[in-house]
């Protein structure tokens, strides 16, 4: 699951025009990207405010067992850096 800023509309879009495999949730109110602390005010186009890049991996008890939270808007993790993460918790 992914959580955007965006509007539905864009976030089917890309979910169409990459083949993803899973549901993006749009947070236009800002509400849940706020409430995790991800919350870049003034950091998009136009000076709008903007979720931070970050990534989370949720176990079956609902805990964050994994996470990364980008330092600037920019930063982002390899793929290999992500699956080498996801196999570290399954050993």
């Amino acid at each position: 699951m992914a959580i955007s800023v965006d509007p539905p509309e864009r976030s089917r879009r890309l979910v169409e025009r990459n083949g993803l495999d899973f549901v993006v949730l749009s947070d236009t109110q800002r509400e849940v990207i706020r409430a995790y602390g991800l919350l870049h005010e003034a950091g998009g186009p136009n000076g709008s405010d903007i979720a931070v890049p970050a990534l989370a991996l949720i176990d079956r008890n609902r805990r964050i067992v994994w996470r990364f939270i980008s330092h600037r808007i920019t930063d982002r993790l390899l793929p290999e850096d992500i699956l080498a993460a996801v196999t570290k918790l399954a050993e």
